[in-house]
């Protein structure tokens, strides 16, 4: 237990600090779906919106952010200070020159590249939505350069140890957009709607990227024209990025195959698929995410320690939690998943058909939380080994995968008709099913034993006792809704209770159930709850 216990308290800091970036994240998603609705103007906003997120995230924001941090670091203790901070300057200035060059291209061929997402609206001769589509594409295209330049300077706030800025940063987008959102909520002509929300984007990371600036320079920053792409410490930089930007291609093009592929099916199904999977995703950025985060350090160590029990009781371990937390959260979803969407979404142009096309693509994205979770878990344990190489063939594999299911549902008119939207959805969950039994499979050829009987009685149980959870959720919602007066405050407040209750209905389960390792999983729940994010200083 001595060794679990860092590893707990590391996870609930993490996730800690993830929480207030994924809140904001929901309710910048609540204003756009009330006034795009789940409409034509919506799929082409998130469309524009996708586009230089996908190049970014391909780039590898969270990686160029962490790889820079040991070679920035390097710098300045054996070269000294001000060659440190010529570093800073030349890494600034080589990664601005490459992404402004990829913005230009992007702008250059916004229509094409609106097009090959929004590939439906080509089809369907929708001359005003590819124009529009490329005109939010262009405004917000250069939202990639100011995200490429504030990763850099979080990773050298990071290795100052400053990480009060970098953490208001991360929020600093979704703030922007929710005020603009809000303050230009009267205004009735959406397509100017979309562009000055376009604009909110590059405000809110221009934002971003301002406000770290105060602490570097109080360190002795100034920048400093200074460009040698060639340099050592650059090369270095590309030799770690390199890996990494191959796996988040693979994984980033596995998400956006079915926003391109549900234009086909018709209007509106972006915003239902997107902001459904965002539901989703919560309890995975949130746990899973902490858990991988956190476990990484003491993976390394008994990797580089040979330690090799150690290191399957601690997967064995993480294993158990993620079953013991995302079980019920599997069911929740399922059970309470349109109540969720209806009180959270359903106001204005977001109607009730619309809620109903949410809550299904819900349904067949909620049982990926348990190949998600355990994907955080085994993703680590190969970064440890140094192993991206397998990373990126077992992604390549989901991401083939995903796309024959798509092809197959879109073009295949009995499976169009009864699964549509949702089939798209079931695609993305076994493409992520199938990369974690691959990572795990591989793992077990290697003489590695993660998954013992603990583990499936844990699996058992927790399914058992979430199952008891979601009928007890299901029941009471049904029950107390029709007692009171349909509104969402009231809305609100039932769900509110109904979570609440569920939660100890499924404790209370698994505790008679006698489910492994219920305390611990409990405990990290509970400090989620009081612990706040470290603001650690200079």
């Amino acid at each position: 237990m001595s060794e679990k216990k860092p590893f707990l308290q590391a996870a609930g800091i993490v996730g800690v600090l993830t929480l207030l970036s994924r809140f904001l994240g929901l309710f910048r998603d609540m204003a756009l779906a009330s006034v795009f609705g789940a409409s034509r103007i919506g799929d082409i906003f998130l469309i524009a919106f996708e586009l230089p997120n996908l190049t970014r995230r391909v780039l590898g924001e969270g990686s160029l952010s962490a790889f820079i941090v040991p070679i920035f670091s390097r710098v300045r203790a054996e070269m000294g200070e001000k060659r440190g901070w010529l570093f800073a300057s030349n890494a600034l200035t080589t990664i601005g020159l490459f992404t402004s060059v990829l913005t230009l291209l992007g702008m250059a061929f916004a229509p094409l590249l609106f097009s090959i997402l929004g590939y439906g609206y080509v089809e369907r001769g929708d001359t005003e939505a590819i124009r529009l589509g490329a005109e939010l594409t262009r405004i917000m295209f250069p939202f990639q350069i100011m995200l490429a330049l504030s990763a850099l300077m979080m990773g050298f706030c990071h290795s100052l140890r400053h990480f009060t800025m970098p953490s208001l940063g991360s929020s600093s987008l979704n703030i922007t957009m929710i005020i603009v959102a809000l303050l230009s909520s009267k205004i009735k002509d959406v397509h100017l709607f979309a562009c000055i929300m376009g604009y909110a984007v590059l405000l809110g990371v221009f934002i971003r990227l301002v406000i770290m600036l105060p602490p570097l320079m109080q360190r002795g920053f100034r920048y400093t024209l200074r460009l040698q792409p060639a340099s050592s410490h650059m090369k270095e930089l590309y030799l770690m990025m390199l890996p990494a930007t191959f796996g988040m291609a693979v994984a980033q093009i596995n998400v956006t195959i079915s926003r391109a592929f549900a234009t086909k099916l018709g209007e509106g199904y972006i915003p239902c698929l997107m902001y459904s999977n965002h539901l989703v995703q919560m309890p995975v950025a949130i746990i899973a995410g902490a858990l991988g985060t956190a476990i990484l350090p003491q993976l390394s160590q008994y990797v580089l320690q040979n330690r090799r029990e150690d290191l399957e009781n601690l997967v064995r371990f993480a294993f158990r939690i993620v079953l013991i937390l995302f079980m019920p959260a599997m069911l929740a979803f399922m059970a309470l998943g349109h109540p969720m969407v209806e009180v959270l979404f359903q106001r204005k142009n977001w109607d009730a058909v619309a809620t109903e096309k949410a809550y299904w693509a819900l349904l067949f994205y909620a049982p990926a939380l348990i190949w998600w979770g355990m994907q955080q878990i085994l993703l680590p344990l190969y970064y440890a080994r140094k192993d991206i190489k397998t990373t990126v063939w077992t992604g390549a594999a989901a991401m083939l995968l995903n796309i024959a299911l798509n092809v197959t549902v879109v073009f295949t008119p009995y499976l169009k008709e009864h699964l549509g939207h949702g089939g798209l959805a079931l695609a993305n969950t076994l493409g992520v099913a199938l990369n974690t039994v691959l990572l795990q499979i591989i793992l077990t050829r290697r003489g590695m034993k993660l998954w013992d009987a603990t583990v499936t009685i844990t699996a058992l149980k927790t399914f058992a006792a979430a199952c008891v959870m979601g009928a007890a959720a299901w029941g009471m919602w049904h029950g107390l809704y029709t007692l009171v007066p349909h509104s969402h405050l009231t809305g609100l407040f039932l769900l509110s209770v109904v979570i609440i209750i569920s939660v100890g209905v499924y404790f209370t389960a698994a505790f008679l159930l006698q489910v492994p390792d219920l305390r611990e999983a409990f405990q990290m729940v509970i400090r989620k709850f009081r612990k706040s994010a470290p603001t650690t200083g200079e």
